[in-house]
């Protein structure tokens, strides 16, 4: 560590002079560029701190060094000198460029290791998620990801033109995922041509009977709009939007969702456009969640308006009421009771509603499940949350998003 008091004649002091530091000369900075004053600073702290130089940092010093020696000169420094002299010799990084797979708590992972690099930093978190929490060994300089055949290819597919030495087993598993997805006909699962490809055939018996039949012009959006549900992947593009244009606006964009939430703004769609879509899509039997501390006799009406001539009294119930205690409690459950909204829940229902308040035990007891929900607002305290997400639409109704709620998508 440099002793404050004194004046060695090694390119650290020579830093320190022209950051204005130095103990021992007051030079204030007034012939340096502003753009060097930062670096010089941080140089500066660095080598008081008693951190040595790396070899890249001791060449850009250098060059520091040499474009102020005039500087330098003034302060009677030995220019000559002091740039060949350090204070504490050259700390060693290790530049290693790596990916491959390793041991962490008893589970493979897939390690990138490098050493602190801004731009690559940023490319690999550009494809974090979900489930690609971040986990880093900060002593190692080793980045963590899940292993599985998607992160194999991304993250090799990002580096691979970045001087990495891929280990051989990961790197022969990216050459069938690389070869794969030059050949997406013959091994991504999708529709190609109208047909399901790259399916067990149960897979593909099952699909067909959910949507109804197999894919057609008409329908192909309704198989786009289920993805996920299916592990579809590939749909021809020309074929997918001539199918979308038969849609509403609305159905269009929940279509083309990139995530299984989606925020439908309530400044620009009514309830009626979004029964519209349900219909559409054939996203029923739908699971309405009403919000009890939001006038959910409101929310209750509008949807009931909206399914009213299309479903029979049947085929909708409510699956809460509330104690008689005030006018506007006995209002919600007369209205139940008046528009036949006081059916169990069957098999048959189409439209079942609930309150966000509490997960209702008679749709954990019954064989009924939803294709979609409806959700009014964008509450924190919604006790449905994990039931709902086992669905693969989910329509939140507000005119904002919630900062409590993650992974939603604006649409």
């Amino acid at each position: 560590m440099f002793n404050k008091t004194k004046y060695d004649e090694t390119a650290e002091s020579c830093i320190e002079i022209l950051s204005g530091t130095h103990p021992t000369h007051k030079y204030s900075g007034e012939g340096t560029d502003n753009s060097d004053k930062s670096l010089l600073l941080s140089f500066a702290r660095q080598s008081f701190r008693g951190i040595p130089f790396t070899d890249r940092q001791y060449e850009l010093a250098k060059s520091k060094i040499n474009l102020y020696r005039q500087i330098l000169l003034d302060n009677d420094v030995d220019v000559d000198t002091a740039i060949n002299n350090l204070r504490l010799p050259l700390r060693t990084i290790d530049r290693s460029r790596w990916i491959g797979i390793r041991d962490k708590d008893d589970l493979d992972y897939i390690a990138v290791r490098f050493s602190f690099n801004k731009k690559l930093i940023s490319a690999i978190e550009s494809f974090r998620s979900k489930e690609n929490k971040k986990l880093y060994d900060d002593n190692l300089k080793i980045h963590y990801f899940p292993l599985n055949e998607i992160n194999i290819y991304n993250i090799i597919n990002l580096l691979k033109d970045k001087n990495f030495k891929i280990e051989d087993d990961l790197n022969e598993k990216y050459k069938v995922l690389e070869m794969m997805s030059n050949n997406r006909k013959n091994y991504i699962p999708g529709v190609y041509g109208f047909k399901l490809k790259n399916l067990n055939t149960k897979a593909v018996e099952y699909i067909i009977s959910d949507v109804g039949e197999e894919p057609t012009p008409d329908n192909l959006a309704l198989y786009r709009d289920r993805k996920d549900l299916y592990g579809i992947e590939h749909f021809d593009t020309e074929d997918l939007n001539a199918s979308l244009a038969n849609l509403t606006t609305l159905s269009q964009k929940v279509v083309k969702r990139q995530k299984t939430k989606i925020l439908v703004n309530s400044d620009t769609f009514n309830v009626n456009q979004i029964a519209e879509t349900v219909l559409e899509l054939n996203r029923y039997p739908l699971l309405v969640c009403l919000d009890e501390g939001k006038d959910d006799l409101e929310q209750l009406n509008k949807v009931f308006l909206s399914f009213r001539n299309i479903f029979a009294d049947e085929d909708s119930t409510v699956l809460y009421r509330k104690d008689n205690d005030n006018l506007e409690n006995k209002q919600f459950n007369e209205y139940i009771r008046s528009n036949f909204l006081n059916n169990s829940l069957a098999s048959s229902s189409k439209i079942v509603y609930t309150t966000q308040g509490k997960l209702v035990k008679t749709l954990l007891k019954n064989s009924w499940r939803p294709k979609s929900a409806l959700v009014f607002g964008c509450s924190r305290n919604n006790k449905m949350d994990i039931y709902l997400n086992e669905l693969d639409l989910i329509i939140y109704y507000d005119n904002d998003v919630s900062p409590f709620l993650r992974d939603i998508e604006m649409i």
